[in-house]
């Protein structure tokens, strides 16, 4: 965290639980609001690791990706538009569109969640999943609430079978400041991987602050590839502002996260109503920006 974005970032941050409140009525406790709050107006309906699936021209990876919680919201994407999608947990209901793999998430290392993580994971792995991620939010209290060392101690538990079988990932950090949140958590999550011998293949980030602090989000992206030395996955991050801002925002920070060779996967928070989507699934306005900018 740098400079006045800590700042804003800690208001965003405390702020979680009315944006939140949407996300804490899903099933079980998946994804329970996102690390940070931001409005979003009504929307105008319209209608090391293996490389990312690549665009019909082969010409570059398709690194963008759906985090949702249900799935028949993303039938309106396609393959060529994003190549994954996870739901904050190893299974999920209904279908994705074709060609778009599956990432399995153990969300926590409570037993509703880790009981059948191993099958779960076991299983989207022999459908082709390349990736596994693992904890959310960590260094949240409303959120996964997991201290570095018993981060460590899991990982060898419920990730380190699974070495060479996909690319593990670590837990996701906010964008929180040090030395108990964000680059603080990691770092004492990975020193305490060191000593137990986890095999840690990528790094997973949440990021959010104000749609026009763009220079912020690119410079803390860019950091978290120089500073841990491993492929990076973004797997939320999002924007305060109106519509227009964020998809300004998004014509902007897309490119740059697609030219970016630490970054291999990004996935906007979130594909749902109001969001990236309309009742109908169709695509909003934010969302066709999403998937062309």
């Amino acid at each position: 965290m740098k400079s006045v974005a800590s700042l804003l970032s800690i208001a965003l941050l405390l702020a979680s639980s009315a944006h939140g409140a949407q996300h804490m009525q899903k099933r079980h406790a998946r994804r329970q609001g996102p690390s940070a709050t931001f409005s979003q107006p009504a929307p105008t309906t319209t209608a090391a690791a293996p490389a990312p699936t690549t665009t019909s021209s082969g010409s570059q990876p398709i690194k963008r990706g759906l985090s949702f919680n249900d799935a028949s919201l993303t039938k309106d994407f396609t393959s060529s538009q994003v190549s994954w999608a996870y739901d904050w947990d190893s299974t999920f209901s209904g279908s994705l569109p074709e060609g778009v793999q599956f990432f399995p998430m153990l969300w926590s290392a409570a037993p509703e969640h880790s009981a059948q993580w191993a099958d779960n994971a076991n299983a989207a792995i022999a459908k082709g999943s390349t990736h596994l991620l693992f904890i959310n939010e960590p260094d949240l209290s409303s959120q996964a609430n997991t201290s570095p060392q018993d981060a460590a101690q899991q990982w060898m538990q419920f990730m380190q079978p699974f070495a060479g079988k996909a690319t593990l990932v670590s837990p996701a950090i906010t964008n929180g400041p040090p030395p108990s949140m964000g680059t603080g958590w990691m770092d004492a999550f990975l020193d305490e991987c060191d000593k137990l011998g986890c095999q840690v293949d990528a790094i997973a980030a949440h990021i959010y602050d104000s749609a026009t602090n763009v220079a912020y989000y690119k410079q803390y992206i860019t950091d978290l590839g120089t500073r841990y030395n491993r492929s990076v996955l973004i797997t939320e991050f999002g924007a305060t502002g109106t519509v227009d801002q964020q998809q300004q925002f998004l014509q902007q920070m897309l490119p740059f996260l697609d030219s970016l060779d630490s970054v291999t996967h990004y996935a906007w928070f979130m594909t749902a109503v109001g969001n990236l989507v309309n009742a109908d699934a169709s695509l909003t306005p934010l969302g066709q920006t999403y998937v062309s900018a």
